[in-house]
């Protein structure tokens, strides 16, 4: 059987209506089933209190393999010694060194359901129940895009290729197929690989000769419009915690930490973490030429981080400057502390201020209202409502919206208004204006529509998070992130930084053969012209995998488009992606041979 009819045969079956489709489907739907967050948990009354051990997901994918013909198939596990190990799967067929061999990556973790126990965020449906549109073109639940969408794609395209082997009358269909398979599905990627390079030293057969890696864990530019990305923003991640230290200090530490943040950005909204920001590599012309050719507007840039019609953009109103602030500017990003999230923009949030002391103004909420029409330079959403008020206190909240969702940081962070920062930015101009010394604070817990409670902890407490762009190192980035905000703690209060999160940026030249290969078997794929892209989010598994296996091409396809809201809730898995993600891996597996290297 030719390699072209083989492809052919192979793609036949990769059709949304074929039981062959469906039998993969149905995995889809046992996988989305099973509670794989690797963080985030205990988000509502009687949910889990810690991660799970990854073992069920981890037994669903084995045997996943195993029926599509896999034999050798094994749970590596995470020997660090770390509370909750995050084992890796590895599986490969039979291996031929006259053949050249292609490790597939996609990982098994998925992010917080980001709702409370009654999942009106996700119409009510639990995110763990697979649940389809009337056309059944989009599929929705936790992790289906996010990366199961990888896990199936390419367990789908060599099974499809197996099977039609299998049709010609190969009793051992493994041994005729163009190349060697190897896969590795991670349980560790939503939060942070930490074990990734540990695990990978711990098998070092498994990861030698390998001629290119498949990444299915990023996003197409357009639904059904094929993306090959060529870059990843980074991320750092900290948990800071401001305590009072001094009580002779009357400052109040929930304001302070809102002055702390308010200095990561400038008044343009631009990261004013010098060090970080001026590393930035600066796109070259072709780049930039390459990002007016994404079949995009900026409307559907808007659209898809559900930015509010009158938010004004932080960055020039044209598609190349939006893309370049999404893909390759380091930004920043906060979210409270006490709230349980994924890795998301909060579209919202809030602020309960009280002002005390005698006597207080009569026409303390008119000026209150001035100032912050004046300061409100990115045009948010503002509610703002008087609690109380007496001769001698007055409280009000504050809450401002910048989206209508709380879209992924990564994929769509950098050129808009982060909501939290704008409320700090108003809390420090607030106590400028009146003095902070007569103003106490507390941030409201916006985790339901239209909800302003407060949290039942007053501790100061928030998450940073930078997206680092190409040309910063995430250590090092971190030292400066640290150094910044300890520079702008006041006395008498002590800053706690915890590290959470760290992956480098990454970005590769397409010189290499492979590349010009991938780009056809994209087109075959989704029948459509695929277009060089880059992702603003970041995958810790790239930078670490190919800093420990060489320089191999790493080629980062999408099985999910812009409207799958992977991170959010309501995730979806467009199918048209998927289907052509799983067609340009059959295509590409049978013309890699062909590859002059």
């Amino acid at each position: 059987m030719t390699h072209k009819k083989l492809d052919q045969d192979a793609r036949h079956l990769i059709e949304p209506d074929d039981k062959f489709v469906a039998w993969h489907f149905a995995y889809l739907a046992k996988m989305v089933a099973v509670d794989s967050r690797s963080f985030g948990v205990a988000e509502f009354e009687g949910d889990r209190k810690v991660p799970s051990d990854m073992k069920e997901i981890l037994a669903l994918a084995e045997d996943y393999l195993r029926q599509i013909g896999f034999t050798s198939i094994k749970i590596n596990q995470n020997t660090s010694g770390s509370a909750h190990p995050f084992p890796l799967l590895l599986a490969q067929g039979p291996l031929d060194p006259e053949k050249p061999t292609i490790l597939f990556y996609a990982h098994l973790d998925k992010q917080p359901y980001m709702d409370d126990g009654n999942f009106l965020k996700w119409d009510g449906v639990p995110p763990t129940e697979l649940t389809w549109n009337a056309d059944r073109t989009r599929a929705y639940g936790r992790g289906a895009a996010d990366d199961l969408s990888g896990v199936i794609s390419i367990g789908m395209s060599v099974h499809a290729l197996l099977k039609t082997l299998e049709a010609e009358g190969n009793e051992d269909p493994f041994s005729k197929m163009p190349c060697n398979i190897k896969i590795m599905y991670e349980t560790e990627e939503e939060c942070g690989s930490h074990s990734l390079s540990l695990q990978i030293k711990q098998n070092p057969d498994f990861f030698k000769e390998i001629d290119c890696v498949i990444i299915t864990d990023v996003v197409n530019p357009a639904t059904g419009v094929p993306g090959l990305t060529a870059s990843l923003r980074g991320i750092l991640q900290s948990e800071i915690e401001l305590e009072k230290v001094d009580p002779s200090n009357p400052e109040d530490p929930q304001t302070v930490l809102y002055k702390i943040l308010a200095s990561l950005i400038h008044e343009n909204h631009s990261l004013a973490v010098d060090a970080i920001a001026q590393a930035d590599i600066p796109l070259t012309d072709e780049e930039r030429d390459g990002l007016r050719q994404v079949p995009m507007t900026v409307n559907d840039l808007r659209d898809m981080a559900g930015i509010l019609p009158a938010i004004a953009m932080t960055v020039p109103d044209d598609k190349e400057s939006v893309l370049a602030a999404q893909l390759r500017k380091s930004f920043a990003n906060v979210r409270p502390g006490h709230r349980v999230t994924g890795s998301v923009v909060l579209g919202q949030a809030g602020v309960r201020i009280k002002f005390k002391g005698s006597p207080i103004e009569q026409n303390l909420e008119q000026g209150l209202r001035s100032l912050i029409e004046e300061k409100n330079t990115f045009h948010l959403q503002v509610q703002f409502e008087k609690i109380s008020q007496n001769t001698g206190q007055a409280e009000f909240d504050l809450i401002m919206t910048a989206s209508s969702k709380d879209p992924h940081s990564g994929v769509t962070g950098g050129p808009f208004p982060i909501a939290e920062l704008q409320i700090a930015k108003m809390v420090e101009s607030i106590a400028n204006h009146y003095g902070s010394l007569n103003i106490e604070t507390r941030s409201l817990n916006l985790s339901q529509k239209d909800q302003g409670r407060l949290f039942d902890s007053s501790i100061a407490k928030a998450i940073v998070e930078i997206r680092i762009a190409a040309g910063n190192l995430h250590e090092e980035a971190q030292d400066h992130l640290k150094k910044h905000l300890l520079a702008h703690a006041p006395e008498g209060f002590q800053l706690r930084i915890k590290s959470d999160k760290g992956a480098n940026p990454w970005r590769t030249e397409i010189s290499d053969p492979i590349f010009q290969q991938i780009l056809k078997s994209l087109e075959v794929g989704y029948h459509t012209k695929p277009c060089l892209y880059g992702c603003g989010g970041s995958i810790p598994f790239v930078p670490k995998l190919m800093e420990a296996l060489g320089p191999i091409p790493p080629l980062c396809l999408g099985a999910y488009d812009t409207e799958s809201r992977m991170h959010e809730p309501g995730e979806s898995l467009s199918i048209p992606d998927l289907l052509g993600c799983t067609r340009t891996i059959i295509n590409f597996i049978t013309e890699l041979d062909k590859i002059d290297k």
